[in-house]
């Protein structure tokens, strides 16, 4: 499995290169949440995000090679900048892989084991608070159909909306930066998911970039009126951008995504973000 420890050895081994590393912000628990940028324009660059849902680390790895694809590849064109950010929910990814003996807190350890019902967290998705941080963004916040009001392993949306630190930190790194779209990836079903209210003018926008991705991976187009809260809707809604989670793998495979499928999932996503930019930036 890929985890945190592993993602900030790899971010040193950037940086030792001279690549541009950074910190997004905090977590809850006062982890740092790194970043990778490559490129050549940062005005005109994209956000490309992985693991913000804990049981999804395999994203994790398949944001950080994304990187190490383009550093890899001298001969491909970049026209602007792409800023990874591997891992948003580091908290939670350690609570998955490792259990509750990386909270050192005892009472907020008891706490999640309550909220858990039991010691295995490798089905976990939200953050060390029992927040779903993909349903706290303030997009429609509150009116998911699975979205529930109690801390939880999946779909709690907080006490109010952007209440969790690692997703304050992710709109206040994405507003800063202005980016001209952002990716989202997670797991699993194969499917892109484009849609969150826009205008007509930006529907027709919005979707000849979702058929591109999807022309590329073979995933399908999908809509979800049912779904509200997430990035990809916040970066929609208030930034009035291009916007898309990926939703990578086969359905068949049960939550942890297997590692044993990670190249295939590599193979058909590692040029994405880059073939992206060049379209945006045309």
């Amino acid at each position: 499995m890929f985890g945190y420890e592993d993602l900030l050895k790899e971010v040193d081994i950037f940086n030792s290169i001279g690549v541009e590393t950074g910190v997004v912000g905090d977590s809850y628990l006062k982890n740092r949440i790194p970043y990778i940028y490559i490129g050549n324009d940062k005005k005109n660059c994209i956000i490309v995000q992985g693991a913000i849902h804990a049981r999804e680390h395999i994203t994790a790895l398949l944001v950080l090679d994304m990187a190490k694809h383009l550093l890899a590849r001298k001969d491909l064109i970049l026209n602007g900048g792409i800023y990874f950010i591997p891992m948003v929910n580091v908290d939670g990814v350690m609570l998955a892989q490792q259990g509750d003996t990386v909270i050192k807190d005892k009472q907020l350890r008891k706490k999640l084991l309550q909220i858990n019902g039991h010691s295995d967290f490798s089905l976990w998705k939200a953050n060390a608070r029992g927040v779903d941080l993909n349903v706290n963004f303030d997009a429609n916040f509150g009116s998911g159909e699975q979205n529930v009001f109690y801390p939880s392993s999946q779909n709690y949306v907080g006490e109010y909306a952007n209440s969790e630190p690692e997703t304050m930190a992710l709109i206040n790194f994405t507003t800063a930066l202005r980016p001209k779209a952002t990716l989202s990836y997670h797991t699993k079903g194969e499917v892109i998911y484009w849609r969150f209210g826009q205008t007509r003018t930006k529907l027709w926008e919005h979707y000849r970039l979702a058929k591109g991705i999807a022309q590329n991976t073979s995933y399908a187009l999908a809509e979800n009126s049912r779904s509200a809260g997430g990035y990809k809707d916040w970066c929609i809604q208030k930034l009035d951008i291009p916007a898309f989670t990926i939703e990578v793998g086969k359905d068949s495979y049960s939550h942890p995504y297997p590692y044993a499928d990670y190249e295939n999932l590599l193979m058909i996503n590692k040029d994405i973000p880059r073939k992206l930019v060049n379209t945006l930036n045309r």
